[in-house]
């Protein structure tokens, strides 16, 4: 009878460890399952794709910004290049087209050719070219052929245009000049007993070159 009861007793209480042992076990089991916590791997890469993209998107942004700064800047940059080339056109026409007014009018005032001379009352060919840009242009160009070869830019007869000079001579050396008006036209004051006068080019005395005088 008592080795009954001790077996029951023994029974009973292998029944209650094995439940105590199974009951740890299970909350061992939760307690991991707690700490890691459901789909963590997937919720990270969430998260990491997330700040991609953000990063990717900040990148982009910035790029486009810069982009259109730049695009911005060289538009204005070709603006103010454009409109300065424009303004320049537009000064070098207005003075051409008062130097060539001027030339012609000195033409019809029966001025004589005098050697040295640059005024109203007499003038050589250097004396008349200066005289034309200082009062047309507020040019200085000097009294002498030579040194107003120094104040243009050389090219050959062919491309002058209207305001530009005529030079007759080796380049350095010089013996007379001219105002081209156009058509195959020019006024100079050619020789003693000459007036200044309108004169047309020909074969017969070519000028040598032209020259655009620099403003």
């Amino acid at each position: 009878m008592k080795l009954t009861k001790t077996l029951l007793v023994l029974a009973a209480t292998t029944a209650v460890f094995g439940t105590t042992v199974v009951t740890a076990s299970a909350a061992t089991t939760d307690s991991t399952t707690i700490q890691a916590l459901p789909n963590q791997a997937e919720t990270q890469a969430a998260h990491d794709a997330v700040e991609n993209d953000t990063t990717t998107t900040s990148s982009a942004t910035t790029t486009t910004a810069t982009s259109a700064s730049t695009s911005s800047a060289s538009s204005t940059s070709d603006a103010t290049t454009s409109t300065t080339t424009n303004a320049n056109t537009t000064a070098s026409t207005s003075q051409a087209k008062a130097v060539v007014a001027l030339a012609k009018q000195l033409a019809t005032q029966n001025i004589p050719y005098v050697w040295g001379g640059e005024s109203l009352s007499g003038m050589d060919c250097s004396g008349l070219t200066d005289y034309v840009y200082r009062h047309a242009a507020n040019i200085s160009l000097g009294h002498y052929t030579v040194t107003q070869e120094g104040k243009v830019t050389k090219e050959a007869v062919s491309q002058a245009q209207p305001g530009d000079l005529l030079f007759w001579g080796s380049q350095g050396a010089t013996y007379h000049v001219a105002i081209y008006i156009g058509n195959n036209q020019f006024v100079a004051a050619p020789k003693p007993g000459d007036n200044v006068e309108v004169e047309t080019i020909s074969s017969y005395f070519m000028p040598s070159f032209a020259g655009k005088v620099n403003g």
